[in-house]
């Protein structure tokens, strides 16, 4: 059986007429007709009324067209699925930066790049997921912040990065009523306890913790909100729950307005690389042009 023998029957079903149809289906009437003809051999059964004008079906024939129509609208869509896979670029990234960071970069992209298509994820539930997902072909990229300890890099059998950009983490709180940090960490006592509010995340891909141990070992840093998300984040530490380290790109508004204020002086701040990571083995051609366009956009940036 063959996807244009099912494409003919309903094509005479729309028109009635074979003449009609042949003409749609840029083929000669006697080969319409013989086509016809092998789909009722293979179906095994007569599928079409040929004693009047307009052709009609049979009986087995309106048995048989919900599945020729079902059957010719799967292999469109796998056609349209496969077409869109082939062409569309997929990334994995944190939600802080498909919300702050993924936009603005992919705009500035569509000089180098040819696809419009983009798909881009975020969820995952460690920077292992992350990556087991870019293994398992899930994904093609996985934009991130760089692994402080140097675990992805180092695994160059596997993967292959480049530095995007670069994002300053700072620290951040309300103030309090006469308008000051309601915690200054410089000053704060050995032993205090500091309410601390931040996002689901493995300290190797948001190194906030390892800042903690080695700047502030003497102060106890209490957990009291988690989201997945800078932007929750930074409205809790607005209402006063605490402090946060948090983008510069979501909160320089606030700093601005007096909303947030620092909790610590700037070198107290944590300066982070974007990363995208690829995985080696794959080599799909729509993977490697984007990759070797964006070697050549970040090379111009020189």
């Amino acid at each position: 059986m063959k996807l244009k023998w099912l494409e003919d029957i309903l094509s005479l079903c729309e028109t009635g007429n074979f003449r009609i149809s042949s003409e749609y289906r840029c083929v000669s009437q006697p080969a319409f007709s013989r086509r016809l003809k092998h789909l009722e051999d293979w179906v095994g059964s007569k599928l079409i009324d040929r004693s009047g004008q307009p052709a009609k079906l049979t009986d087995a024939g309106e048995l048989f067209k919900p599945v020729a129509l079902e059957i010719v609208r799967l292999a469109e869509q796998s056609r349209i699925d496969i077409k869109a896979k082939n062409e569309k670029i997929r990334f994995s990234t944190l939600s802080t930066l498909a919300q702050f960071f993924i936009p603005d970069w992919l705009t500035e992209l569509k000089s180098f790049i040819k696809t419009e298509a983009f798909s881009v994820r975020s969820g995952y539930g460690s920077v292992a997921q992350y990556l087991s997902s870019l293994e398992e072909g899930q994904i093609d990229f996985f934009v991130g912040y760089e692994d402080p300890s140097g675990a992805i890099q180092n695994d160059t059998e596997k993967f292959c990065s480049l530095q995007l950009g670069t994002e300053t983490l700072v620290s951040v709180v309300s103030p309090n009523e006469n308008g000051e940090p309601e915690y200054w960490l410089p000053a704060a006592s050995p032993g205090s306890s500091i309410p601390y509010l931040h996002t689901y995340s493995n300290p190797v891909v948001w190194p906030i913790k390892q800042h903690l141990d080695k700047r502030y070992s003497d102060l106890t840093f209490m957990p009291v909100y988690e989201s997945s998300t800078a932007a929750a984040i930074k409205e809790m530490v607005i209402k006063g729950h605490g402090v946060a380290w948090i983008p510069m790109s979501i909160v320089a508004d606030d700093l601005k307005s007096g909303a947030l204020l620092r909790a610590a002086t700037p070198e107290d701040d944590i300066p982070v690389d974007i990363t995208i990571y690829r995985y080696k083995p794959n080599v799909e051609p729509r993977t490697e042009k984007f990759w070797q366009a964006l070697i050549i956009k970040e090379a111009n940036k020189q």
